[in-house]
């Protein structure tokens, strides 16, 4: 590391943690990142000036939508021109992140996206961490931000942006944690999760949208999610869809008859035959 790399890094840190009128490179200098639309602040703001000037990237968040992800896009295409590499992580947790989004991130060809399954791993993820890394130096912004839209421009968010040389103990601890999580076996490649996970997430969004439509809904029928026979079957229904098959078989011992063949009749022109005992 060169020796004017290392000053700045102090003079920055006298600046943010010691005194602050002491004069630093705010280019080294530890920040609090917020969203504050008087004084003109976005963490969306903080994020793509990172990203237009690192050679490569890490994040790491629980929720990814198509509203937070856009404003991105353009940024990040000039990335994949660029052959900037990058690494991105996200989570079936709560089934938020939208599907569409997903799709969006796996057409950059610089990227690639991983999902980590918590009903696999036995754990939550609520992870939102941005890693760049310049040379020698990682700037990395770890908080409350996900990547939505809210959360990127005008939420009441938290998160701080720490400066590191590579040799930093701050730098490798979450380089490390983010590597541990990224080779996890539950960490599933797009075109591993992406069909399943799609499938989970409209019948959700589905019983959400019917549970709204009740007059006094209960906290109960928002939880509602589908269980692993039912995500099995509209998975298989539409792998047989694809096939142009026309045809399908279902045999079901209890009575999951209502939302097995709802879903059929919305997932193509195809004719089920149910048998129930």
């Amino acid at each position: 590391m060169q020796k004017h790399t290392k000053e700045e890094l102090k003079k920055g840190f006298e600046t943010a943690f010691i005194d602050q009128d002491f004069i630093s490179n705010l280019a080294y200098k530890p920040m609090f990142v917020s969203n504050n639309y008087k004084e003109g602040r976005k963490v969306l703001s903080s994020i793509e000036d990172e990203l237009l000037t690192c050679n490569r990237f890490y994040i790491s968040v629980a929720f990814i939508t198509l509203s937070g992800l856009t404003p991105l896009l353009q940024t990040l295409k000039e990335l994949e021109e660029r052959k900037i590499p990058g690494q991105i992580l996200t989570t079936d947790y709560m089934c938020f992140s939208e599907p569409k989004a997903l799709n969006k991130l796996a057409e950059l060809k610089n990227i690639e996206i991983k999902m980590y399954v918590t009903g696999e791993a036995g754990v939550g993820f609520h992870t939102k961490g941005y890693i760049f890394r310049k040379d020698e130096i990682f700037k990395i912004i770890v908080g409350s931000s996900n990547i939505t839209l809210s959360a990127l421009t005008k939420n009441k968010e938290w998160n701080t942006k720490i400066i590191s040389t590579e040799h930093g103990e701050f730098a490798n601890n979450i380089i490390d944690e983010f590597s541990l999580l990224w080779n996890s076996t539950s960490s599933k490649n797009y075109e591993d999760f992406i069909k399943p996970y799609t499938v989970k997430y409209e019948l959700i969004k589905k019983q959400k949208e019917i549970s709204k439509q009740v007059e006094v809904p209960s906290i109960q029928q928002y939880k509602l999610q589908p269980n692993k026979m039912q995500v099995e079957f509209v998975s298989n229904l539409q792998k047989i869809i694809d096939e142009e098959e026309n045809k399908a078989l279902l045999i079901s011992a209890t009575g999951e008859r209502d939302i097995f063949m709802t879903d059929a009749r919305n997932l193509g022109n195809i004719r089920v035959s149910a048998a129930w005992s």
